[in-house]
């Protein structure tokens, strides 16, 4: 049987039955026409019909050399016709079985890229939520801190307001060294923010790449499944087409048997004829 060639273009593995069919010898019809429908195997019965009636008339041994010629003759050019009509029979089959094949084939593809357009699509939406999300938490770190911040410098400006009224130089010292506290809540708080922004980034590239990571599993084994699907689908149809060739063989066997016979027959109608 030719090697086929499939388009590339899911149907999991599971569901591989469904694009095939019960009984593959018999799901492959060929319209080849039969032997018995052939010219030559009319003339070779009616010539073998001729020799019958002439069994009892004297032929001389010239005329039976002549009779036995041009009923090998037949016999020969029927048994090629078998032959040919087996050949014929035999390539419908394998174009069949291949045709069908490609058709399941094709819907075997078309599925498989249903399937994984859908997964990329299912993929981004994830990671597009996931961003989303993301966002609205890098917000509101940078609100919280940013309000933050900005009573903290308040705080400040009103500490050295009150420095500024402070009558003693024991006062004002005792206001620096709120000021300062402060100053140094104020670089913490912009350290902290600065943290959980490394740490808000680092987590969304880990989600994405485990995201897009279980995607890539996934088109795997989608691509892996379409692939068992297909694989069964050619050794079925071959399966198909080996049985059918094999049916057919034994016809053509049967056939030549039978033209054998016929064969026989004729020459011992030949050899009845009375001798002149």
């Amino acid at each position: 049987m030719a090697k086929r060639r499939y388009p590339v273009v899911l149907v999991l593995a599971a569901t591989a039955a469904a694009f095939l069919v019960t009984a593959p010898g018999a799901a492959l019809a060929v319209k080849a026409p039969g032997l018995a429908s052939s010219s030559q195997y009319k003339a070779f019965v009616e010539y073998i019909t001729k020799l019958d009636g002439l069994t009892s008339t004297a032929t001389s041994t010239e005329q039976k050399s002549t009779y036995e010629a041009k009923l090998t003759a037949k016999k020969t050019a029927t048994a090629h016709k078998a032959n040919a009509l087996f050949k014929r029979a035999s390539e419908e089959a394998a174009a069949e079985a291949n045709a069908t094949a490609g058709e399941q084939v094709e819907r075997v593809r078309a599925k498989e890229g249903k399937e994984l357009e859908a997964l990329k699509a299912e993929t981004e939406t994830e990671i597009s939520n996931t961003e989303a999300s993301y966002n609205v938490k890098f917000e509101h770190v940078e609100v919280g801190s940013r309000n933050r911040e900005e009573a903290l410098h308040k705080h400040v400006s009103e500490l050295r307001t009150k420095k500024a009224a402070a009558g003693t130089p024991e006062a004002k010292a005792q206001v620096q060294e709120r000021i300062t506290a402060v100053i140094a809540e104020i670089a913490a708080n912009t350290k902290a923010e600065k943290e959980k922004r490394t740490a808000l980034k680092a987590a969304i590239t880990k989600k994405e790449k485990e995201l897009r990571s279980g995607a890539t599993a996934k088109e795997t084994e989608i691509g892996e499944a379409a692939e068992e699907t297909v694989k069964k689908i050619d050794q079925h149809w071959n399966k198909a087409y080996l049985e059918k060739k094999s049916a057919l063989n034994k016809t053509r066997e049967n056939r030549l048997g039978y033209l054998e016979k016929k064969l026989e027959q004729g020459r011992a109608d030949i050899a009845a004829m009375p001798t002149s």
